[in-house]
């Protein structure tokens, strides 16, 4: 890997340095093998951005073959160098299935202000000082291995089981210094053989324990990724297509639990929905090292369950079963199949993690089934969806006044439809917060219900308040991409983009509601319009009538100064929901923007006219108005609708103070007041 080698970095109490090849910290070099310099080195010169674990392989092994398990052995390496803890990261943050990213605030040093700290050992103090600084042992023994797997072409990461967390001279680099080394050796023989013998008796001990648990140092963190394939529905029955969806979601809920297993959202499984797909593909595709499969056959009460849990490294057969039995006990063998795919994924688990596993929010079968049928609705997206999810989620409630999870998904249904114009603010913003806190009172530990009550309070602009209530979301559940994505939008609303930018991208690759295209529109709203017309392109290739993705790409085509290719992408995307039987009439206000910024007005007033005659018969929102105007240039207007958004506490005018479409107001003093109503600042 090519270095910088004039760069010198700090952060925290570390320094790190190119030149030298060495990281200094606590009054000494902290030791590090090469190549475990050299990931530090690439996470720390791109602090801040995600680096791909197939990008990070390439600059540190180039186009050399090496198994991901030298990554991963190199990254835990690195943590206990730096003190660092995967679950509660200071330094480096592992974004699951994708790669790594090096999250504490670095300050480039120049190059004359560098500082050489020597340990002053006196066992080093023996050697050289272009070798002590190595910091060896009394013995040297951990030199003497780390070199002698570092001169085998630095293929060293490749048998981590021989080397000692501690070996690790990281300037080593000629044969003079292996000379220096083996001089040094022949002065301390007996020392240094009983060393030797000591770290073979140690590597010994450490492959034993690794294959007495099952775990070897190459494999041991994949055997503990899973996805959770949607089960297929055997009986082709429209009408049971929630429920097996619903079973596979509650046994991912389920397993997401355990801190020690990595598991795939259901949403970035569903596109192997209906398809026959190799479970190794899969295990490739999402970068899994177990993959279960199953089968559901409903007929009347009667349901039949087939799983299967394979190991996609060998296509072996972990554990399989069929389960034949009544609708009413779908519960049971729920919590029966989460049990034995820990089993398979030979996990040890403590009391309370078993607990967690296996913990229901209702234990009545009625309730459970209107709960998914109501999440089944939601994730269509579109109002009727909506509706349904809403009166699934209700009757859930009126079966099961204590289901803490209904209420849940309640709050945030409602707060979909209230972004998407689809309901009045003044009659159901109440119910956003009752729902919210219901669930809170049923169950303080429920991470999206403390961001639902987060997202009611900003549309409220109790900002102060949004922001503990979704800090407190995120201290519950990190991984929660709910979280995470409220609290981008909270700094969205009081303008922090680039935090706001940070934490949507977490959102991103948490994913949060399908096809939703979070990451991209956070890029455009942080006015990065190129990476953001970059990022939906890919979006729409893998799945091209994703008519949301192709919407906000025209909007931001229209931002980039092309409005005519932002005039073709929308009226693509309102085609293809048409096609799909949406009614997508919350969407043509942008379609009226791109008109009339690409000079197209007479068109753009046909759409006015059409939302006009709308809300005659239906409630739209000012904001689709406010849009409109804006495009049209009647500031006047805009301006009227922008302050009726604020009365009605519409909940996407959180967007006034960064959306680029009300560029052309940020000049006139009412934009500065409207902000004030907001209690925001320009």
């Amino acid at each position: 890997m090519s270095l910088q080698t004039n760069n010198i970095y700090e952060f925290e109490d570390f320094r790190l340095d190119f030149t030298e090849k060495t990281l200094k910290g606590g009054g000494g070099v902290v030791p590090l093998t090469p190549k475990v310099f050299e990931t530090l080195c690439v996470l720390v010169e791109n602090a801040g951005h995600l680096i791909e674990k197939d990008e990070l392989m390439q600059k540190l092994w180039q186009d050399r073959f090496v198994e991901e398990s030298n990554l991963t052995f190199n990254i835990k390496m690195l943590r206990k160098a730096l003190g660092d803890s995967a679950q509660k990261p200071q330094f480096i943050e592992t974004v699951q299935s994708r790669g790594y990213r090096f999250i504490a605030d670095v300050k480039r040093i120049e190059h004359s202000q560098r500082l050489t700290v020597l340990p002053n050992s006196k066992e080093a103090s023996s050697f050289p000082a272009h070798v002590s600084q190595a910091r060896l042992t009394p013995s040297g023994a951990h030199a003497i291995v780390n070199l002698a797997e570092w001169r085998r072409d630095e293929s060293h990461a490749e048998v981590p089981a021989l080397v000692p967390e501690t070996a690790a001279p990281t300037n080593l680099e000629s044969a003079d210094i292996e000379h220096s080394f083996i001089h040094q050796i022949n002065r301390h023989k007996p020392l240094a053989a009983f060393a030797l013998v000591a770290v073979l008796i140690g590597a010994v001990g450490l492959g034993y324990y690794s294959f007495s648990t099952g775990n070897t140092a190459s494999g041991a963190d994949d055997e503990k990724s899973i996805a959770v394939l949607p089960f297929v529905n055997v009986s082709g029955d429209a009408a049971s297509e929630y429920l097996s969806d619903g079973i596979s979601d509650s046994i991912i809920s389920s397993l997401s639990r355990l801190p020690s297993v990595k598991v795939k959202s259901l949403n970035s499984v569903l596109r192997y929905k209906g398809k026959d797909v190799d479970p190794q593909t899969v295990g490739r595709e999402q970068n899994v090292r177990s993959v279960l499969m199953g089968r559901m056959t409903q007929r009347g009460d009667d349901v039949t369950i087939s799983v299967e849990l394979v190991d996609v490294g060998d296509n072996r057969r972990l554990w399989g079963e069929q389960y034949n039995r009544k609708l009413s006990d779908i519960l049971v063998v729920q919590d029966e199949i989460a049990r034995k795919i820990t089993e398979g994924l030979r996990l040890r688990l403590t009391g309370d993690e078993q607990k967690q596993l296996t913990k229901r929010y209702t234990d009545s079968a009625e309730a459970y089934q209107l709960y998914i049928l109501g999440k089944y609705s939601s994730r269509q997206m579109t109002k009727e969806g909506f509706e349904k999810g809403v009166e699934s989620f209700e009757q859930a409630i009126k079966i099961d006044p204590s289901y803490a999870l209904a209420y849940t998904e309640l709050a945030g249904t409602y707060q979909f439809m209230l972004s998407r114009g689809f309901l009045p603010p003044k009659e159901y913003d109440q119910k956003v917060e009752w729902a919210a806190l219901k669930a809170l009172q049923l169950d303080d530990t429920l991470a999206e219900a403390h961001a639902s009550l987060g997202a009611y309070k900003i549309i409220n602009f109790d900002w102060a308040g949004a922001e503990k209530d979704i800090r407190r979301a995120l201290e519950l559940d990190p991984n929660s991409s709910k979280a995470n994505s409220m609290y981008a939008h909270y700094l969205l609303g009081i303008g922090r983009t680039d935090e706001f930018l940070r934490y949507s991208i977490r959102a991103g690759e948490l994913e949060s509601m399908p096809g939703r295209g979070e990451v991209a529109f956070a890029y455009y709203m942080a006015r990065q319009y190129d990476k953001a017309i970059e990022l939906y392109r890919k979006n729409l290739e893998k799945n091209p009538n994703n008519a949301h993705a192709r919407i906000l790409l025209g909007e931001a085509y229209v931002a980039n100064g092309t409005p005519a290719y932002g005039v073709a992408e929308i009226q693509q995307g309102l085609a293809l929901d048409k096609t799909l039987g949406k009614t997508p009439w919350d969407r043509y206000p942008l379609l009226a923007y791109a008109y009339a910024a690409a000079g197209r007005r007479d068109e753009a007033l046909k759409i006015l006219v059409e939302q006009q005659k709308l809300a005659n018969e239906r409630y739209v929102s000012p904001y689709n108005f406010a849009i409109i105007y804006t495009g049209l240039g009647d500031k006047d207007r805009a301006f009227e609708q922008l302050a009726e958004c604020i009365e009605q506490r519409i909940m996407i005018i959180y967007h006034l103070k960064t959306r680029p479409i009300f560029d052309p107001l940020r000049s006139d003093p009412r934009y500065v007041e409207l902000l004030r109503k907001m209690n925001l600042t320009p």
